[in-house]
């Protein structure tokens, strides 16, 4: 177990990051911030900000306070269906609730259309 307090968060948002099967270049890109600043808070070189804890909890979709429980238990890897389901939900949250609304009519109506034509090859 790291000795100090930077080590041990650093620590925690790495196995919390490996466990939703995200890169640190993923996890990089979906809170806007380079590799290098992911690399120095894992290695418990920086401090991240506290609106920096902020969107990695809601990339990671954790709980902050779990960030700090270094006795956090920890999960089974995530699938690759809930590691794109992490990247989407992300996305998602910078957009209106109206453009989130369209993007589910036009998915849902696309799934549809996929359900149909695998029907119909199934004949």
């Amino acid at each position: 177990m790291p000795a100090n307090i930077e080590k041990q968060l650093g620590a925690q948002l790495a196995k919390i990051r490996k466990e939703r099967g995200l890169t640190q270049s993923e996890l990089a890109e979906l809170i806007d911030v380079t590799i290098e600043t992911i690399s120095r808070l894992e290695r418990g070189v920086s401090v991240p900000s506290l609106k920096t804890l902020e969107n990695i909890s809601n990339v990671l979709n954790v709980p902050l306070k779990n960030i700090f429980d270094f006795e956090y238990p920890q999960k089974s890897r995530v699938s690759a269906i809930e590691k794109e389901s992490i990247k989407l939900l992300s996305y998602l949250k910078t957009r209106r609730v109206d453009d989130i609304k369209m993007c589910c009519r036009i998915l849902k109506s696309i799934f549809e259309q996929i359900e149909k034509n695998y029907q119909m090859k199934k004949k």
